[in-house]
């Protein structure tokens, strides 16, 4: 599990944060391609937005038509004729700004939706060493967290920006129109506003990227904790991973507090900057009213556009803050975009013929580091005949690796029927190749669901007749729904013997002329073992299988056994052979038996 105060990196693993960070400006440019499809929904909320900014300035003529025309002169009819018009005004305005605001929001969801479609697509295109370097928990939380900050910035950005830019702008010109000696007074203060929200965004955007790189380590913290709770719980660790994770989650509250600190502090900032634009305006322009200088009305006019400018001044303030976020947010989405697998499909690919005459390992070096092989040597493999690799325990067993191309070996090849598998197309090399692994994964899903993972459209009776083979469906009609019932998160509610037989009636329903089993038997009782031993061994004829065993009951009975030993080729041969010979596999058969 990662450590307290700095969660613990797998080597080759990215740290959050450690990546430069990406300007602003380059994500910004990145993010545009994703608007095109939206082109006609994005014209109709600007459109929709101008003519809202304009009623906003529209509303502060119709104030001082109100004071000038029918108050101060006692006009009823004018005073009548304009309510009425400024209930028109403000009825449209309130049906335009539903519909920008849900056109918005529609165009942020969207975008955010393809976004995430193309960083999880992504994610399946990657080789095998992405998912051994990188956190699970910190995928999700740039899938879901950052899409998050992306989607809400999305939706409020355009409003904030446009609408309300629009809204000083008709404003501003209003003002001029009024009283252009006072307008340039309160515009003085605009570079000032500038040079602040400008530092404000610097710091929000340091502290947006340090918060979302430690919520990435509370997912992962809370990921592992859960999944490991048999073992948090066996140990009697609860304490302390209470105490660890208050810590993260106290080394986030603070990253967090640093960034509510900061915009906090813009708006009221931004208010005082205001205000003292405000207070010169009132002192002299009111002196200007006492003296007849300008009207009443125009006056108030002035005011009241100056106040009206207030809100989307600050809407500006917050708005950095929300960027940040999303640029940030967006960044880390792209960087997930932008990995590459590590092995790939050559171009020209063709697509692999059925399985007809051996598997060749010729001089192939394995390794997941350059300065250590995990697998070296040569090996060649005939059609229908059964070879377990007997790896002793506490080795690594990564025989089935470079077969199925999660790595490609990094000298030598491995051939099938002459073939060199890199000039083969996934598909067709993958679909030959069943795999049953030590570890069972399964997925939260129903019992049919997961034997049906091996071939879609599989019928009821394909689905039973692998499980009866596997001899798992007898614990299967023993279950409330049979074939549709829950097995949980990785089968947490099946036992181990049981999640194993799963696994090996997904393989059996595939129906591959290639099988792989490593140590596929391990997690099975005796009897059960047995069962699935016979029921294996008769679908292994005409069958080629690699049986990747720790233990000797597995291996004995083979057409030939390959022993490996630090990830060579030790000795090879058939059960009494290798006993005669008196080498590594006989003293460790010697060992097993002592065990017993």
């Amino acid at each position: 599990m990662s450590g307290i105060t700095q969660m613990p990196l797998r080597k080759g693993m990215v740290q959050e944060g450690a990546r430069p960070a990406v300007p602003s400006g380059a994500v910004a440019w990145r993010l545009l391609p994703y608007f095109r499809p939206h082109m006609v929904r994005m014209i109709l909320a600007l459109m929709a937005m101008t003519i809202v900014a304009g009623l906003t300035a529209g509303s502060m003529w119709i104030l001082k038509q109100v004071i000038d025309r029918a108050l101060m002169s006692g006009d009823v009819v004018t005073l009548r004729n304009v309510v009425i018009l400024l209930i028109l005004m403000y009825s449209m305005k309130a049906v335009l700004s539903y519909v920008h605001d849900y056109v918005t929001a529609y165009i942020g969801n969207a975008i955010v939706r393809r976004m995430r479609d193309e960083a999880y697509s992504n994610i399946h295109s990657l080789s095998l060493d992405f998912y051994t370097r990188t956190d699970s928990a910190r995928v999700i939380a740039r899938l879901t967290n950052d899409g998050q900050l992306v989607q809400g910035a999305l939706t409020k950005i355009p409003v904030m920006i446009v609408r309300d830019g629009l809204t000083v702008i008709g404003l501003t010109v209003f003002l001029f129109y009024l009283h252009w000696k006072f307008a340039l007074i309160a515009f003085t203060l605009l570079p000032l506003s500038g040079i602040l929200i400008a530092r404000f965004g610097k710091s929000l955007r340091k502290t947006s990227r340090q918060g979302q790189a430690k919520m990435s380590d509370l997912y992962t913290l809370i990921q592992e904790t859960i999944v490991g709770a048999p073992v948090v719980k066996a140990f009697q660790r609860e304490d302390y991973e209470r105490d660890r994770f208050c810590r993260e989650n106290q080394a986030y509250f603070e990253i967090y507090m640093k960034n509510a600190r900061v915009e906090s502090l813009s708006s009221p900032v931004m208010e005082m900057v205001g205000a003292l634009g405000m207070g010169i305006i009132l002192w002299f322009g009111g002196k200007d009213v006492v003296n007849h200088v300008w009207t009443t009305g125009a006056f108030f006019a002035f005011i009241g556009s100056a106040l009206s400018m207030y809100q989307p001044v600050k809407n500006f303030s917050r708005s950095n803050a929300t960027l940040q976020l999303a640029f940030s947010g967006a960044e880390r989405m792209f960087q997930l975009m932008d990995e590459r697998p590590t092995v790939v499909e050559q171009p020209g690919a063709i697509d692999l013929p059925a399985f007809s005459k051996s598997i060749e390992f010729e001089n192939v070096g394995f390794s997941y580091q350059p300065e250590r092989l995990v697998l070296e040597g040569n090996l060649t493999v005939r059609r229908g005949k059964s070879w377990p690799w007997w790896v002793p325990r506490g080795r690594e067993n990564n025989a089935f690796r470079p077969l199925l191309r999660f790595y490609d070996p990094v000298r030598g090849a491995v051939r099938i029927d002459g073939r060199d598998i890199r000039d083969v197309t996934f598909q067709s090399l993958r679909k030959q190749i069943g795999l049953v692994t030590q570890e069972t994964l399964l997925f939260n899903d129903t019992i049919r669901a997961n034997i049906a993972y091996a071939r879609a459209g599989a019928t009821e009776d394909e689905i039973i007749a692998a499980a009866q083979v596997a001899n798992a469906w007898e614990f299967i009609q023993d279950k409330p729904q049979g074939l549709d019932t829950m097995i949980g998160e990785r089968g947490i509610l099946l036992s181990g013997g049981q999640k194993q037989r799963l696994a090996i009636a997904r393989a059996i329903l595939k129906n591959p002329p290639i099988l792989v089993l490593d140590e596929a038997t391990s997690a099975l009782d005796a009897q059960s073992e047995r069962l699935v031993q016979e029921a294996v061994e008769r679908l292994m004829k005409n069958r080629t299988t690699l049986v990747i065993a720790h233990r000797l009951a597995t291996v004995k009975n083979a057409h030939r056994i390959v022993v490996m030993e630090h990830g060579k080729v030790a000795e090879s041969g058939v059960h009494a052979n290798l006993l005669a010979t008196n080498g590594i596999y006989r003293h460790l058969y010697e060992l097993q038996i002592l065990e017993r």
